[in-house]
């Protein structure tokens, strides 16, 4: 949950720090190619947080670096929690079973769907390297209930397609799905964002 935090953090700093930026630098200059910052809330299997960089060549083939954290548990089902004087103290414990981190590059074609493009279709994919952080067995240790957890790295697949509402030249807003493939999972979830930076060529 902390990662989760301080990610969600960096997104609304780094899309601030990008959007003055732009502002100042951009406003009165019609633009060939695009280039801004993005963070999107993740929800799915796993729910979490993205946050990335994405650079547009002719306002159609893109390139995206970028980094998610998700997790497939934040708090205690309600009814656990009514149910917690039949509980043990490791069963009401908030610990997720899973956490990911994924580092990506993708590369993608934008397609305008009106003629001002202010409403686009992104289609992109690349690779990308996985730590994945599992839960396992609990043990005690000096009194203390202990949890840990496994980490293991695993090369990963992303795809992912969207839509984009430029409002005006330096912010709009996305959406869309995403599926992360690694070589014995995949995590499927959808994507609400916010985009800030050169997002219109005028």
């Amino acid at each position: 949950m902390r990662k989760i935090t301080i990610l969600l953090v960096s997104i609304m700093l780094t899309n601030v720090v990008n959007a003055q930026w732009s502002n100042k630098q951009l406003l009165h200059t019609e633009h060939k190619h695009l280039l801004y910052t993005h963070g999107d809330i993740l929800v799915g299997a796993q729910n979490g947080g993205n946050l990335g960089l994405s650079f547009v060549f002719n306002r159609k083939y893109s390139v995206e670096i970028g980094y998610s954290s998700t997790t497939n548990k934040v708090m205690p089902n309600f009814p656990d929690v009514l149910k917690s004087a039949n509980k043990s103290e490791v069963d009401m414990i908030v610990s997720p079973d899973e956490m990911l981190e994924n580092y990506h590059i993708m590369m993608g074609r934008h397609f305008n769907l009106n003629s001002k493009g202010t409403f686009r279709l992104i289609i992109q994919g690349g690779p990308g390297m996985s730590v994945i952080n599992v839960k396992a067995p609990v043990r005690k240790s000096t009194g203390y209930t202990v949890i840990p957890t496994v980490a293991t790295n695993d090369i990963s697949i992303m795809m992912n397609s969207k839509i984009e509402f430029p409002v005006n030249r330096v912010i709009g807003f996305s959406a869309g799905p995403s599926l992360l493939m690694n070589h014995d999972r995949k995590y499927f979830s959808m994507g609400l964002g916010i985009i800030y930076g050169i997002i219109s060529k005028n």
